[in-house]
């Protein structure tokens, strides 16, 4: 039976000129990150280019094929070892030096700094990641001395605890204020006007009030509840949303866990609250876009739920409503849980095994026409 070529598009898609180098680059030793970097820098990508495809693009295509052995991750950091490092048998230290100032280290410069203290020193391998933690944590210091909080180079956002500087001690569902400041720092733009709809004990409020890179921005706050006199009394299940449509530059929506099946549910119980679920879903989703003006943005925290009753993947039914609604994704951010909200809940049941719990969020973001 042939293999599926990497690079096709549908099954009636001809076979690539790529598919004899990957095969060949499939037949590398997993441990050789720079024979490997170099037989795709010189050889397929250029190779792909060829037939329109970017680097990006084929190493992603690559790794997506059944059978192939070399995730994306492994093909980008080969891919980064040889470019940065071709002449690597050149230099004076062992190989494995190269690969982790390659992978871990953006600027041409810190390599080079981090490269002679290492001969200077005689490092080990561990001296010198030890050495790049270190500066990545006095960087973060600054960025938070710069910025105002702890600002995240990646698309997972984990706190320890909440900056007690936003929201509410002790209050019920309390998101870490550190995620929406992420959020509105990658999302949102000088003099946007922000919605939070959901706002609990007012969270998004304090962040753009406390911290001063965001002084620029204007938010209105509303809850079923309101825990203090910035946040105004709306129900947006059933009334929607107090805002004109198309006036709005930023959405923030955090569904409370009650809107979720619960994880100890049976598959009869579980069929209603999954259709309760959407439902709710459905509605402020549709408000939240309602509100926006063309090339604003809304963000939503889902989770997705896992019990007895097996697995249902919010995240996914939720971009799925998005598209229908033609709201274009640009962003996805996973949020471990963290400290208390941790625990995993207790097994009522003696026999079998005990089910799995859902302890890592996603922050979807998406955009207006």
């Amino acid at each position: 039976m042939a293999k599926p070529s990497p690079v096709a598009h549908s099954k009636s898609a001809k076979p690539s000129s790529l598919d004899p180098l990957i095969e060949k680059l499939n037949s590398f030793s997993a441990d050789n990150y720079w024979d490997l970097g170099k037989f795709l820098v010189e050889k397929v990508i250029p190779a792909a280019l060829k037939e329109g495809i970017f680097g990006e693009q084929i190493l992603k295509r690559m790794a997506d094929v059944p059978g192939f052995k070399f995730p994306y991750h492994m093909l980008k950091q080969c891919q980064m070892f040889y470019t940065y490092y071709p002449d690597v048998e050149k230099r004076p230290l062992p190989e494995i030096f190269y690969f982790e100032l390659a992978t871990k280290v953006d600027e041409s410069r810190k390599r080079t700094e981090y490269e002679k203290m290492a001969i200077s020193h005689k490092w080990t391998i561990s001296d010198l990641q030890k050495k790049i933690r270190e500066d990545e944590l006095v960087r973060r210091e600054d960025e938070k001395t710069r910025f105002g909080f702890d600002l995240k180079e990646r698309n997972v956002w984990s706190f320890d605890t909440p900056d007690p500087r936003f929201g509410k001690s002790g209050y019920k569902g309390r998101l870490p204020g550190q995620v929406i400041a992420n959020a509105l720092f990658y999302y949102t733009e000088p003099g946007w006007f922000i919605v939070d709809p959901m706002a609990g004990s007012g969270t998004t409020g304090d962040v753009i009030g406390s911290i001063p890179y965001f002084g620029n921005r204007t938010i209105k706050m509303y809850d079923i509840e309101p825990s203090d006199e910035r946040i105004q009394r709306a129900n947006i299940l059933q009334t929607g949303i107090p805002e004109q449509s198309g006036t709005v530059d930023y959405v923030f929506l955090d569904p409370p866990s009650d809107f979720y099946p619960k994880a100890g549910d049976s598959d009869f119980s579980v069929s209603a609250a999954r259709a309760e679920t959407m439902m709710k879903l459905k509605t402020i989703a549709r408000e939240g876009v309602r509100i926006l003006k063309s090339k604003g943005r809304l963000s939503i925290v889902v989770e997705p739920t896992v019990g007895n009753f097996g697995f249902i993947d919010f995240p996914f039914e939720v971009a799925s409503v998005m598209k229908e609604l033609a709201m274009k994704p640009v962003g996805k951010v996973y949020l471990p849980r963290r400290g208390d909200s941790a625990k995993v809940r207790a097994h009522t049941s003696t026999e079998g095994p005990k089910p799995m719990t859902s302890e890592c969020r996603e922050l979807l973001t998406f955009e207006k026409p």
